[in-house]
């Protein structure tokens, strides 16, 4: 595991976020926010790598994470019961579905519970560009924390026929910056709405 500086981005540009902490390459971002959890790091420190060697999908599935990508995992502890949290899965994937649309103008739409697919207009086909990734850990029926795991698709090459980047639909790199700045701002409305809303349905 390298550490890195990650020039381009500062916590006061990044909505939301106390603690920002850069990776050249890691095994997973999950892996290493599920560390700084079990030590205590605070609540909305956001880990990001260049590069992952073992990157998880929901089941256990690899997810390529070759450099351009954006691999980054949110440490969150939310306030509220545990039958709420697979709600978080499909809430953050309509954040990241709405910030490529909004970015690109690319067509987007969900897999729930967990899959946010990209139309490429050219191969006329849906195409995966981010996969979600939630953990939990609990006390007494509630969760201590919550690591959300985010890979999306931007300016890496894309194996998979079944997968694309924005940058195969656009032509273009783009920057992970915008995409963070946009992503946090419309993901924590988002989260808000959620934890508020559960805690008004009890437990």
């Amino acid at each position: 595991m390298k550490n890195l500086a990650c020039p381009d981005l500062k916590v006061d540009t990044l909505p939301g976020i106390s603690k920002i902490v850069c990776l050249d390459e890691v095994e997973s971002t999950q892996a290493v926010a599920r560390e700084l959890a079990m030590e205590g790091t605070a609540e909305k420190t956001l880990v990001l790598a260049e590069t992952q060697t073992s990157g998880r999908g929901r089941l256990g599935r690899e997810w390529e994470s070759a450099a351009g990508g954006l691999y980054m995992t949110l440490l969150l502890k939310p306030e509220t019961s545990l039958k709420f949290l697979p709600d978080l899965s499909v809430l953050s994937g309509e954040a990241v579905a709405e910030t490529i649309t909004d970015l690109y103008g690319i067509k987007t739409r969900i897999k729930k519970p967990n899959d946010v697919y990209a139309f490429h207009p050219r191969r006329h086909k849906w195409l995966k560009i981010s996969g979600i990734l939630t953990e939990s850990s609990s006390i007494n029926r509630a969760p201590s924390w919550l690591l959300l795991g985010i890979g999306v698709n931007l300016n890496n090459a894309v194996k998979l026929e079944t997968a694309v980047s924005v940058k195969a639909i656009k032509g273009a790199e783009v920057s992970r910056e915008d995409f963070l700045v946009s992503f946090l701002k419309v993901f924590w409305l988002r989260y808000s709405a959620w934890e508020y809303g559960s805690q008004a349905k009890g437990s």
